[in-house]
C-alpha cells in the first residue's frame, strides 16, 4: 500500500487551493483543521488519504475542462502536462494486484473525519467528485467519535466497498458519527448494502453541504479568477 507519509498539511484557516494535485499513499492529504476549499484537484493515496478535523469542500465543476479525480492507488507511474493550465492528460497506472473474486476485504479509505465533538462544525463534504483505482476501499472510516463526511453528485467505481463506510471497530461510533451519500452514481454507490448507520440524505439534509456556505465562504473565498493559474 505504500509507506505512510504526509505529503501536506493543511492548518490554517481560509485556504483554497485551484488544479492541485496531492500524491502519497497512507495519510496523503492532512486536512488538519481551519475552512478550505478544494477545487478541480486530484488526490491520490491508499489509507485514509483525506484526514483531519477540518471543514472542507471539495469540488469539481464538470464543464470545466480540467477532470479531478480522488484516486486510490498503489505504485503509480504518472506523467504531467505542464504548461500554464493545471494539470491533466495524467494517466494513472496501478500495478497492484486486484482484490481476487470472492474475497471481501478492505485494504483502504478516502478519508478519516476526526470530530470529537457532536458541537463541532467541521467536515468533509465532496460535490462532483469521481472515486477511482485499484483495491477495495471505504468512502471513510470513524477516525474520531462524530466523524462526518458527505458525498454529493459523486462518481463511485466499484472499488468502493458495498458497505460504503467502517467505524474503527467501534460499534460506539455508529450512533455518534454523520455519514451521508446523495445522488451518487457507478458500481460503488448502491445503497443495497451500506452499513445501517451511513444515511441517504435528502433535497433538505442536503443544502447546508452543497457549497462555499459550508465554509462561510461568502466571507472569505474570493471570486475563481484563471489569471491565478499563470
Amino acid at each position: 500500500m505504500g509507506a505512510q507519509a504526509v505529503a501536506i498539511r493543511v492548518g490554517g484557516d481560509q485556504a483554497a487551493f485551484w488544479g492541485c494535485g496531492f500524491f502519497g499513499a497512507q495519510d496523503t492529504l492532512h486536512d488538519d483543521r481551519g475552512r478550505h476549499f478544494y477545487k478541480e484537484c486530484f488526490v491520490q493515496g491508499s489509507i485514509d488519504f483525506i484526514f483531519g478535523d477540518a471543514t472542507s469542500l471539495y469540488q469539481l465543476v464538470f464543464n470545466i475542462f480540467l477532470t479531478s479525480y480522488i484516486y486510490s492507488v498503489r505504485y503509480i507511474d504518472c506523467t504531467y502536462v505542464i504548461n500554464s493550465s493545471p494539470p491533466q492528460n495524467c494517466e494513472m497506472l496501478s500495478i497492484s494486484a486486484p482484490v481476487p473474486t470472492g474475497l471481501n476485504f478492505i485494504n483502504g479509505a478516502v478519508t478519516a473525519h476526526g470530530r470529537t465533538s457532536a458541537n463541532d462544525n467541521t467536515g468533509f463534504s465532496f460535490v462532483n467528485c469521481s472515486i477511482g483505482g485499484t483495491g477495495r476501499i471505504w468512502l471513510g472510516r470513524a477516525w474520531r467519535p462524530f466523524s462526518r463526511v458527505v458525498f454529493i453528485n459523486t462518481f463511485m467505481s466499484d472499488v468502493v466497498a458495498p458497505e460504503g463506510w467502517n467505524d474503527f471497530d467501534d460499534p460506539n461510533r455508529d450512533r455518534t458519527v454523520f455519514y451521508g451519500e446523495y445522488e451518487c452514481s457507478g458500481a460503488g454507490a448502491s445503497g443495497a448494502m451500506r452499513v445501517a448507520y451511513a444515511m441517504k440524505l435528502n433535497e433538505s439534509e442536503v443544502v447546508p453541504f452543497l457549497n462555499i456556505s459550508f465554509i462561510g465562504g461568502e466571507q472569505w473565498l474570493q471570486p475563481f479568477d484563471s489569471h491565478l493559474l499563470l
